[in-house]
């Protein structure tokens, strides 16, 4: 029956392009895409056949839908993708198609100058109506705009990919199984921006989409789901089902870089910073030809975070210094900062993603809270305002995850300032991220760090110090560098605060103000 499937539809085919019939052509195409892709790949790579022979428009289409189809299925149809000699490229559709040929080429290039120039190129192709443009049927156009959206995220541009998928939604509605895959990718996206209200709707729309899915497609499916899912519960800090398929970092997948945040990120709320670094590792080892701007993102803030809950900031401050200034690495650069000390420095970076207009929400809200942990230390108290700020990203925008690397006195703090109607709620989240803040719990000083402490809160400097422990003023500034940092403070005018609030200090054993 597929061999008189396929001979019909070479000479339709055929018959359509030698009578110059394009509606026809643009007809069967749709149907070679539609009706055979997710139902027969073996039918779907035959009408591509017969369509390869042929020069011009035709050409391109075929060298652009096995480019994406490549991507959907992890290797392509027929073979390396080549535009035919001769293509007509004043055309509006072939230009638009090959440059996304060029540019999927690209990505597994790791050329980000001409990555660059390829979406700007692009977007001014959108601005114009051109992608829109008529020529190309709709099916073939949504794989198109997934691609894009994809390049963009790459790129660094995760808001122009959900606007990408929105229009490649709307193209693919008639086609159950792209257009689940496409609202699966746009929830993955929202989650990792920390829009968790969108991601939810947009898998409330996956589950109402009508159509059969071939068994084929099934597994894609679901684990296209489940990383959108396993994204949301992670920004949650909500317990998983031990039973939930997560996807694996070594799949072809295109979004591998979320996978192997999503990952790490759980790896260090678990206090697991040796399987976040072997994740991002196995993760960087296994898609060596992705090496765009997002995943180099991703791997170096993880591995720095890692390295900081290692109490190892020399190997951290060395990723992030050989690393792109992307978002998560500037906010990794911002934690290494506060960790050693520097909250002046922690301040700054932090100011620069609240000023970034492109900066997402869990973004924004991340670094408002390192601005506010840098204020604390250099000595200026939250204020009511900013506990209400930070208590609704927490409680109604369900950010919990933010709160996991902050100190556990800062996020005290925060909840007595936060709204009262929403106070119950933030200070069973801040209870519910305890065990993974980075100074969440008391920091475990050395009895000579203890004595040093009390020794701290007693006297007025350092030689004083020396003097009653009968040690050099050089190992008191030794053991003292070692307790802030421990505390997250810089300064002495913060640390016996700090202590009193962690219960390393008893208050009644002297009369110092908290």
């Amino acid at each position: 029956m597929h061999r008189h499937i396929d001979d019909q539809l070479r000479y339709d085919l055929s018959a359509a392009i030698d009578d110059e019939r394009v509606e026809d052509v643009e007809s069967i195409l749709e149907f070679a895409l539609w009706g055979l892709l997710f139902e027969d790949l073996r039918l779907a790579s035959r009408a591509l056949a017969a369509l390869a022979p042929h020069d011009g428009v035709w050409a391109v289409r075929v060298a652009a839908a096995r480019v994406v189809l490549r991507s959907h299925q992890g290797s392509d149809l027929l073979g390396v993708p080549e535009l035919a000699p001769g293509a007509p490229e004043s055309h509006d559709a072939v230009r638009v198609e090959s440059m996304l040929v060029t540019l999927s080429a690209s990505r597994f290039r790791a050329r980000p100058e001409e990555i660059a120039g390829l979406l700007a190129e692009l977007t001014r192709l959108d601005t114009e109506g051109t992608l829109e443009a008529p020529g190309s049927p709709p099916l073939l156009r949504a794989l198109l705009r997934v691609q894009l959206a994809i390049a963009h995220l790459h790129a660094g541009s995760s808001a122009v990919a959900l606007a990408h998928f929105a229009v490649a939604a709307r193209l693919a509605d008639s086609c159950a199984t792209l257009h689940r895959s496409i609202l699966a990718k746009s929830a993955t996206v929202h989650a990792l921006r920390g829009n968790l209200v969108e991601a939810r709707r947009q898998l409330r729309r996956f589950d109402r989409v009508a159509g059969e899915i071939p068994p084929s497609w099934a597994r894609a499916l679901r684990e296209e789901q489940a990383l959108a899912e396993a994204m949301m519960l992670v920004e949650r800090f909500d317990a998983h089902d031990p039973e939930m398929e997560w996807p694996e970092v070594e799949a072809s997948d295109d979004l591998w870089p979320v996978t192997a945040l999503l990952r790490a990120r759980h790896a260090l709320l678990e206090r697991s910073p040796m399987r976040a670094l072997e994740i991002v590792e196995f993760a960087e080892a296994t898609h060596p030809g992705w090496n765009s701007l997002f995943a180099q993102d991703v791997v170096a803030a993880m591995k720095a975070h890692a390295h900081l809950q290692l109490s190892e900031p020399d190997r951290a401050r060395q990723v992030l210094t050989h690393a792109p200034q992307g978002p998560l690495v500037v906010l990794a650069t911002a934690h290494m900062h506060m960790y050693v000390g520097d909250a002046g420095a922690a301040r700054e970076l932090a100011t620069a993603v609240l000023d970034r207009s492109t900066s997402s929400l869990a973004e924004r809200a991340e670094a408002l809270l390192v601005r506010i942990w840098a204020d604390a230390v250099l000595g200026n108290l939250p204020t009511a305002r900013e506990g209400g700020i930070v208590g609704r990203m927490v409680v109604a925008a369900g950010l919990v995850r933010i709160i996991a690397h902050m100190p556990g006195w800062l996020m005290d703090q925060m909840v007595d300032l936060s709204e009262r109607s929403i106070r119950p709620a933030f200070e069973a989240a801040v209870e519910k991220a305890s065990a993974a803040l980075v100074i969440a719990e008391r920091p475990q000083l050395t009895p000579r760090e203890t004595i040093v402490l009390k020794a701290l809160e007693r006297h007025a400097s350092v030689s004083d110090m020396a003097k009653a422990l009968s040690v050099s003023p050089s190992t008191v500034k030794t053991q003292l560098s070692a307790i802030y940092r421990k505390l997250g403070v810089s300064s002495r005018h913060h640390a016996v605060p700090a202590a009193y609030r962690l219960g390393l200090l008893e208050r009644a054993s002297t009369s110092h103000p908290a």
